[in-house]
């Protein structure tokens, strides 16, 4: 866990978690806490803009006092019938418990308070409420945060003293790692941000939540002539007959990508990947749009099922085999972030190929520690598999168990259809220090099969040996790519990364993501394609190939014959094109990248694609932001 301290602040965060943190520029980032700097300005109090509840201001007022001071239920009794209902309203207990106090708006909230403060204040510069327990300082708190405060919470001997002031920011001073044991409580909220308090101070917090969906663009023929179902029932009418909602979803969908959001920012989440088979509607509507948003943002992944080894079935029948064979390796389904229906990954291990490169003396050294490392992969997967079927039995998954009961019911285990994955990351900084050549290098390739095709095979062995399934995954690597080349250089100073003539020159070392090429290795984006075609065929668990453009596209048609090339001429199962760009806070869209914004001069965000997810270059690690610089993008014509 992190421990985010300052004045007045004192949180526990759990890694992955993304905060909300001001920019000089004044704009609010969702940042992840890794990359959180020490000294940081949070924000601590938010916007109300509910509409009044029907209720007048002397009812709050009535509610306020009664409130601070409480009636008894003697003091009802002998009032008369109307009033002894509304009175009843107000006791002690109910007023503790009215959620209707949650839903005031934000003068609402302030003559609450005002009352509150009239009647248990102190005399000091801030506003002080004094509750006479813990679960009344909670409620004036969460009052107090609908009226634009910022609160603090202290006890002094039996009395607690809600603390407010008009200040809408907090600064984080020291950011530390903890070691924590207890329930952590994933939130999710419309905008996901959230208002939380720990200790003795309220603050505002966040965290996107990491969403991949898997379009087709018309009926797939798996599901063409079953009958949909509503409420149970199978219909009458089967997908076949529901081509027009199909193309309606997708163009409203991809219109809203397109648009962007009020500010002209990016929608980086969901992730959408569109299935190209060989039906696809090349001219359609919906595909005219498709190449529109990937021109300008480049958010959409690409499925190819029209020259690869996959199939568009196998997207749909994962939930449906009765057993997958162990004496092969099963493709998860879903691109490499999602999963078809019913399967996924427990948690991936990922190798780290250049330090085995390093240490190996020849090819056959290499294997050998390869396959311990693996072995222990293993191990640590098989553990994992257990504790999640532990946690689920016990309800610690509640969605996950009600949603893989009918995998339960047929296997005895929740999370048997999910695959245990081991991935690899710097494979062409392990030929580096191995071969002394790179990964596109006649040798380089050769290595690069004969290691992937020897993991594939011991994955086969691990999946005979235990039952489970078992996948090899081109890991992302957006964190470990930087962390263990920075652990490398740490511990083997000579160990060559993948930019080491500018890490002599002091920049953060990094390593190439899983088996691509050198991020500057050519601009010939076809080149490319045919070094890695082989390459990528080899994982089952997930890979991609990015087409990054320096230009901007304007020219949907452009895109159509690029991902039309692509799928039919090379074997390569997914990919993207991304193109640079910028966004000014105030005039929102800017192609390619501009540090400042042309028309009011202000600074932009200049986003790309940090692996598997568009970003500000600014968030990105310092060892991707040094691969950024690095980049060499291709000539799109």
């Amino acid at each position: 866990m992190y421990n985010l301290r300052g004045k007045y602040q004192d949180q526990l965060i759990s890694p992955g978690h993304r905060v909300v943190m001001k920019k000089r520029n004044n704009e609010y980032v969702l940042q992840p806490v890794e990359h959180i700097p020490p000294d940081v300005i949070i924000p601590v109090s938010a916007d109300n803009e509910r509409e009044d509840l029907p209720v007048s201001d002397d009812f709050i007022r009535m509610a306020a006092w009664i409130f601070s001071d409480g009636i008894e239920h003697s003091d009802v009794i002998c009032q008369p019938c109307k009033q002894k209902i509304e009175f009843l309203w107000l006791t002690k207990e109910a007023c503790k418990q009215s959620a209707w106090l949650f839903k005031l708006s934000r003068r609402q909230a302030e003559i609450f308070l005002e009352t509150c403060a009239a009647l248990n204040g102190g005399k000091s510069k801030h506003k002080i409420i004094r509750a006479a327990d813990e679960k009344k300082a909670e409620i004036i708190a969460a009052v107090a945060v609908l009226a634009g405060y910022k609160c603090s919470v202290k006890k002094t001997q039996n009395v607690w003293h809600v603390v407010l002031t008009r200040s809408k920011h907090d600064r984080i001073l020291d950011i530390k790692k903890v070691r924590y044991r207890g329930v952590i409580w994933s939130v999710h909220t419309s905008n996901e941000t959230v208002v939380a308090m720990r200790g003795s101070s309220v603050f505002i917090t966040g965290n996107t939540p990491f969403t991949n969906v898997t379009l087709d663009m018309s009926v797939p023929s798996t599901l063409a002539d079953m009958p949909v179902i509503i409420g149970g029932e199978p219909q009458n009418e089967t997908y076949s007959d529901f081509q027009d909602e199909i193309e309606m979803f997708n163009c409203a969908f991809l219109k809203v990508l397109l648009e962007g959001d009020a500010r002209g920012r990016v929608f980086t989440f969901p992730i959408p990947t569109y299935n190209i088979t060989r039906d696809f509607r090349w001219e359609s509507e919906c595909a005219e749009l498709l190449w529109k948003v990937t021109a300008k943002y480049g958010i959409p992944y690409f499925s190819n099922f029209i020259n690869s080894d996959m199939r568009p079935e196998d997207a749909r029948s994962m939930c449906c085999r009765l057993r997958l064979e162990l004496d092969k390796l099963e493709r998860r389904g879903g691109g490499l972030f999602g999963s078809s229906p019913m399967t996924g990954s427990i948690g991936v291990v990922t190798i780290n190929m250049p330090r085995l490169g390093y240490l190996s003396r020849d090819e056959d050294e290499f294997l050998e520690r390869l396959e311990r490392l693996m072995v222990l992969a293993r191990e640590s997967l098989e553990i994992k598999r257990k504790v999640l079927e532990r946690f689920t039995e016990r309800d610690l998954y509640p969605y996950s168990k009600y949603y893989l009961s009918a995998v339960k019911e047929r296997f005895g285990e929740y999370w048997k259809n999910h695959f245990s994955t081991v991935g690899l990351v710097g494979m062409n900084e392990a030929c580096l220090n191995l071969l002394g050549e790179n990964i596109a290098s006649p040798d380089g390739i050769k290595f690069t099969l004969s290691v992937l095709n020897f993991m594939r095979s011991k994955l086969v062995e691990f999946q005979e040996e235990t039952g489970n399934l078992y996948n090899l995954e081109a890991t992302p690597a957006e964190g470990c790519s930087y962390r263990l080349a920075l652990l490398d250089k740490e511990r083997f100073p000579d160990i060559i990364c993948a930019n080491e003539e500018s890490y002599k020159r002091g920049a953060e070392p990094f390593y190439t993501n899983s088996s691509q090429l050198p991020v500057n290795y050519t601009d010939d984006v076809f080149e490319a394609l045919e070094l890695q075609e082989e390459i990528q065929t080899k994982y089952t668990g997930g890979t991609v190939f990015h087409v990054y453009v320096g230009e901007n596209i304007t020219d949907g048609g452009v895109i159509k014959n690029l991902v039309r090339k692509i799928c039919e001429n090379f074997r390569i199962p997914y990919f993207t094109i991304t193109p640079v760009f910028s966004i000014c806070p105030s005039h929102g869209y800017l192609a390619g990248s501009q540090e400042k914004c042309p028309h009011c001069g202000r600074e932009c965000e200049v986003y790309s694609r940090v692996v598997g997810y568009l970003r500000p270059v600014s968030q990105w690690n310092a060892g991707k932001q040094e691969e950024f610089k690095m980049r060499k993008t291709f000539r799109i014509s």
